[in-house]
């Protein structure tokens, strides 16, 4: 018989011991990433814990290996660190922990109702706040499962053994990346469920160990300073010298720069403009309405949809491509059902609805909100089949479970008889509008395009005249009845099966 002996375990790489030793530091900023791509996207997820890390290493570099700045002048252990992995003698943990302590607390503040400035500035305060605790509690890691990773030169320590100058360079890191925090996300409302449910209690995590670590370490009064510190954070948050900036009544959503425009000439008034990654937000000055450009697509809609002020009445606005030839190019259609083939529930404003239904000469139409361009004749038989008149890309992806009041108001670009064809790839999915670059690299791959490139100019001239004129007219009762009880919105009607 065969002599079976059993395989030899494998050896696990030595990141994968070294990540999972240090969990309660990995796994909270995996979940924080985690959440910040399904709330925002990768596009600006990603660049925020980059850039948060950087940040952070940089600082801890400048520290121990450079002239002391800004945390002042401390050492790692290499026998405290011996299985942690390390980016120039940094443990990789330790760097990574700064994003997820500054978002969670950036978020926290944002619910209370801290905006701008401010809310950068609290979240270094509040970053102060829970290092006055988790320090002095870390210094003594040799007492617990952290290790003596770390030491201040002799005489330094003021608070527990901790320098002065450590809580200064926690400000400034704070502050910094509180900051990237909102170059990347914008002053984003803390009311979003996952981010908010996730913050706190990774807050409340963070503050309930420290407090009993310091219990037992004999160094407890830190952990009622921290707490004492956080609190007066809160207050300053919710104070009233700060107000949050005022929720616009009526927020007008496209996804083309040419529609935003044409939606602001309608509204009228003096614009201020916004970027923030993607998405071009412009104020009228009185803050009543606000007029998005977000790019092409349900994702960017979702990730628009994220950053919406709660409170503002949502009319997602811009051109639509027709299912049958009974659409003229130009119609003017009033989205009163839409025919979502994503997850989840949607529903359309029955206010908004009722004003748009006012306006002269629009029609009644069921819209279907796809993912990507729906040009192909057989795609756009189907969707007619599941009972809608046009198809588009943004409304949809409006509906994330926050409850906005949400309108569409559509004009009809294209039709069977008048399709896109290879016109439709001229906008990028995501972006705002056709690139010099797409309409060259067109013109050389199809030189005969251009004689359906000018009578698709055309059509858009007129649909976007359309629009306009149809954002003129139901804007200022938009504006004007925002206040009004909003009758609970009825579901719509999803595709049949």
């Amino acid at each position: 018989m065969p002599n079976w002996r059993p395989a030899e375990t494998a050896e696990l790489p030595a990141w994968i011991p070294a990540l999972a030793g240090r969990w309660y530091a990995i796994l909270p900023w995996l979940l924080m990433a985690a959440v910040l791509i399904r709330t925002f996207g990768w596009r600006r997820a990603l660049p925020l814990l980059a850039g948060g890390y950087l940040i952070a290493w940089l600082a801890e570099w400048g520290s121990t290996a450079g002239p002391g700045i800004p945390f002042g002048v401390y050492h790692y252990r290499p026998t405290g660190l011996h299985s942690d992995l390390r980016v120039s003698g940094v443990p990789l943990f330790d760097s990574l922990s700064f994003t997820w302590l500054a978002v969670s607390a950036f978020t926290v503040l944002g619910r209370v109702g801290s905006r701008g400035a401010v809310r950068v500035g609290l979240t270094g305060l509040a970053m102060v706040a829970i290092d006055l605790v988790v320090d002095p509690v870390a210094l003594r890691g040799g007492r617990w499962w952290l290790g003596s990773i770390y030491s201040y030169p002799p005489g330094s320590g003021v608070w527990y053994g901790v320098s002065l100058l450590n809580y200064v360079g926690w400000l400034a890191v704070g502050l910094a990346v509180a900051l990237w925090i909102r170059l990347c996300l914008g002053d984003y409302p803390g009311s979003l469920r996952l981010p908010l449910t996730l913050s706190a209690l990774l807050l409340l995590g963070v503050m309930l160990q420290s407090t009993v670590l310091a219990v037992l370490l004999g160094v407890g009064l830190s952990a009622l300073a921290a707490a004492l510190v956080l609190v007066i954070t809160g207050l300053l948050a919710r104070g009233g010298a700060w107000p949050a900036p005022r929720a616009p009544e009526l927020l007008v959503a496209c996804a083309l720069d040419s529609e935003a425009a044409t939606c602001r000439r309608a509204l009228g008034g003096a614009w201020e403009r916004d970027p923030t990654h993607g998405l071009v937000r412009w104020r009228r000055r009185g803050g009543e309405v606000e007029v998005w450009a977000t790019g092409t697509g349900q994702p960017r809609a979702r990730a628009a949809c994220a950053l919406a002020p709660l409170g503002a009445r949502v009319l997602v606005a811009g051109v639509a491509g027709a299912l049958d030839d009974s659409w003229e190019t130009g119609t003017v259609a009033v989205a009163r059902r839409l025919v979502a083939l994503g997850p989840g529930p949607v529903a359309l404003d029955p206010a908004i609805t009722s004003e748009l239904g006012l306006l002269a000469h629009a029609r009644p139409a069921t819209l279907a909100s796809v993912d990507t361009v729906a040009d192909d004749p057989r795609e756009r038989q189907r969707l007619r089949a599941l009972g809608a008149d046009l198809v588009e890309m943004e409304t949809a992806g409006w509906f994330s479970g926050r409850g906005l009041p949400v309108g569409g108001l559509r004009v009809v670009l294209d039709r069977p008889s008048e399709p896109l064809g290879p016109l439709a790839a001229l906008v990028a999915q995501g972006s705002r509008g056709a690139s010099p670059l797409r309409v060259a690299s067109l013109m050389a791959q199809r030189p005969g395009s251009l004689p359906a490139l000018i009578r698709l100019g055309g059509r858009q001239r007129r649909a976007l005249a359309q629009l306009g004129s149809a954002v003129a007219q139901v804007g200022p009762s938009l504006v004007g009845n925002a206040k009004d009880p909003v009758p609970a919105a009825q579901p719509v009607v999803g595709p049949r099966r």
